[in-house]
């Protein structure tokens, strides 16, 4: 089997980061149509993020590394797992709000901004591994 991580990856990243930015913007501007449109990408992003994980874990299985890109490698995975969770969370509580953002409001978007900071930091480790160390590159 291939591996689709690299291409699977980047579309989490994305919709999570925008989803994000649009519900701040709906928090600034009190305009609900930018909260639904953060819903829609969150709900997206989280799913996204589930598939990027099992492609991950089944692309380890096919890539050869070496013994300097274990570390990296591993800290990598490690932060995708806290992010899954994280947003799986976030998802979960949003549904139970109706797919409104829980109250209080900052301490979701607190823990959301914590999740997109932890997914860019997981999002470098992994360019590093594969421009840095090549993984996954023939």
């Amino acid at each position: 089997m291939p591996n689709i991580h690299p291409l699977i990856v980047h579309f989490p990243i994305g919709l999570l980061l925008v989803a994000f930015l649009l519900e701040v913007i709906a928090l600034l501007w009190k305009k609900q149509e930018f909260s639904r449109a953060g819903w829609w990408n969150q709900i997206a992003g989280t799913l996204g993020l589930a598939l990027a994980v099992v492609s991950g874990l089944l692309a380890e299985t096919t890539v050869r590394m070496a013994n300097d890109a274990r570390e990296p490698f591993e800290r990598h995975e490690q932060i995708a797992f806290v992010v899954a969770t994280l947003f799986a969370v976030l998802l979960f509580w949003r549904i139970a709000s109706r797919g409104q953002i829980p109250r209080p409001s900052w301490v979701f978007l607190l823990c959301f901004a914590a999740g997109v900071a932890l997914l860019v930091t997981g999002a470098f480790l992994g360019g590093e591994i594969v421009y840095r160390y090549g993984v996954g590159v023939r």
